[in-house]
C-alpha cells in the first residue's frame, strides 16, 4: 500500500496537462499512487495519459465518458488504495515536495486534513500571486470546535480560508464518509460543500503557511453555465441546513453571511446570461424569473445585506427592475473583455 493517492480529474486541459503530471511524477515522496481520471476529454489528453502510464507503474489510468468533475473525483477516490488522498486539477501543478510535506505534517500531528498555501498563476506561469494572505494560514493545528468556529465559519462568510479541494491532503476515510451535499448541486460550489461536510466531521486540521500548489486562474469563466442559478439556490439551502444544525448560538450572524454571498453571486448569474446564446428578450425574461425566486427575495430582506450592499441594486431586485439588472450584467460582461484578451496573450507565451 502506498502512502498517498494523488487524483487528477482530467477534461480538456490542453498543453497544461504535461506540466501537471510531471510535477506529480517527480515528487520527492516516491511512495505514491497516481490516479489519472480522463473524463471523456476530446483533446490530446488521453494519448498523453497513456504515454505516462506506460512509463510509470505508479500511474493508474481510468478512462470514462464525460460526467463532470464531481463524478470524476468520486471515481478516482473509489479506485484509490492509499490511506491519504490529494486532488490536483489537470491544468495546475504542485511543488516537488508538496506530497512529502503534507504527509509528514498529517502523520506528525495525527490530523485528518493538512492544508497549505496556494500560488495563483496567470497565463503560462510568469505572474505569481500568493492566494491567501490571511491569519488562517499560520502553521496552526485546529482541533475540535475550533474547526467549526473558525475554519468552517469562514466558508459561510467568504473569508480567506480556501474552500478548494486542492492544496490539501485528506485522510481517505473522511472523504469516503462525506459527500451527501454533492448530490444537490451540478457544478458550482462542489469543493466548498464537500470541504464543509468533511471539516464538520474531523477532529484535527493542520494548516501550514508555505505555498506548495500552483493554481492556474483565468478570472471569470467565458463559458455559459446553465445550472449556475440553480446551484446558487441549492448552495444557500445547504448552508442554511448546516447553520441550523451546527450554529444555533450564532444563527443570525451566519445567515447574514450566506445572504450577502448569495446576492453577490446573483451578479455573476446576470453576467452568466450574457455568455449564453439567448437574445435580449430571453435574458430579460430569465432575469425576471431570478428576481421572483423566494430565496432571492428572502435575502434582499436581510438587514445585514441591506447595510452592506448598494441600495439601488437591492431595490432593482425587489422591484424587478429588469432593465437595470440587464445593464448591470452587460457591464460586467464587457468589463471582462480586456482581461480575457490579456490572459489569451499570456497563454501563448511558452513556458
Amino acid at each position: 500500500m502506498t502512502k498517498v493517492s494523488i487524483i487528477v480529474p482530467i477534461y480538456n486541459p490542453g498543453k497544461a496537462l504535461k506540466r501537471c503530471i510531471e510535477s506529480i511524477v517527480f515528487q520527492s515522496l516516491e511512495d505514491i499512487e497516481i490516479i489519472l481520471v480522463n473524463d471523456g476529454s476530446t483533446d490530446n489528453s488521453a494519448v498523453l495519459c497513456r504515454e505516462y502510464a506506460r512509463m510509470d507503474k505508479r500511474i493508474k489510468l481510468i478512462e470514462k465518458k464525460n460526467e463532470g468533475s464531481i463524478k470524476t473525483r468520486r471515481r478516482g477516490l473509489g479506485e484509490s488504495t492509499s490511506p491519504y488522498v490529494m486532488f490536483v486539477d489537470a491544468d495546475d501543478w504542485i511543488d516537488r515536495k508538496m506530497a512529502e510535506k503534507l504527509y509528514s505534517e498529517i502523520v506528525l500531528h495525527q490530523a485528518d486534513v493538512t492544508a497549505c498555501q496556494t500560488y495563483k498563476v496567470f497565463g503560462n506561469g510568469y505572474i505569481f500571486k500568493r492566494a491567501n494572505e490571511s491569519h488562517y494560514y499560520n502553521n496552526k493545528v485546529y482541533e475540535g470546535n475550533e474547526i467549526k468556529d473558525k475554519l468552517v465559519e469562514a466558508f459561510l462568510h467568504g473569508h480567506a480560508f480556501s474552500p478548494s479541494l486542492f492544496a490539501k491532503l485528506y485522510k481517505k476515510e473522511k472523504l469516503i464518509t462525506s459527500g451527501r451535499y454533492l448530490d444537490k448541486i451540478k457544478f458550482m460550489g462542489e469543493d466548498l460543500f464537500y470541504n464543509m461536510e468533511v471539516l464538520l466531521n474531523v477532529n484535527k486540521v493542520k494548516v501550514i503557511n508555505e505555498p506548495l500548489y500552483y493554481y492556474r486562474t483565468g478570472g471569470f469563466t467565458s463559458k455559459f453555465m446553465p445550472y449556475l442559478f440553480e446551484d446558487m439556490i441549492n448552495g444557500y439551502l445547504i448552508q442554511e441546513e448546516v447553520i441550523q444544525q451546527f450554529y444555533q448560538p450564532t444563527f443570525q450572524k451566519e445567515m447574514n453571511g450566506i445572504s450577502i454571498m448569495l446576492l453577490n453571486t446573483f451578479e455573476t448569474c446576470l453576467y452568466n446570461l450574457f455568455l449564453s446564446s439567448k437574445n435580449e428578450s430571453e435574458i430579460k425574461l430569465k432575469i425576471k424569473e431570478y428576481c421572483n425566486h423566494p430565496i432571492v427575495l428572502k435575502c434582499t430582506k436581510n438587514e445585514a445585506a441591506n447595510k452592506v450592499l448598494p441600495e439601488e441594486y437591492l431595490q432593482a431586485i425587489k422591484s424587478q427592475n429588469v432593465d437595470y439588472l440587464y445593464n448591470k450584467g452587460k457591464r460586467i460582461y464587457k468589463k471582462q473583455g480586456p482581461k480575457k484578451l490579456l490572459l489569451k496573450l499570456l497563454n501563448k507565451i511558452p513556458v
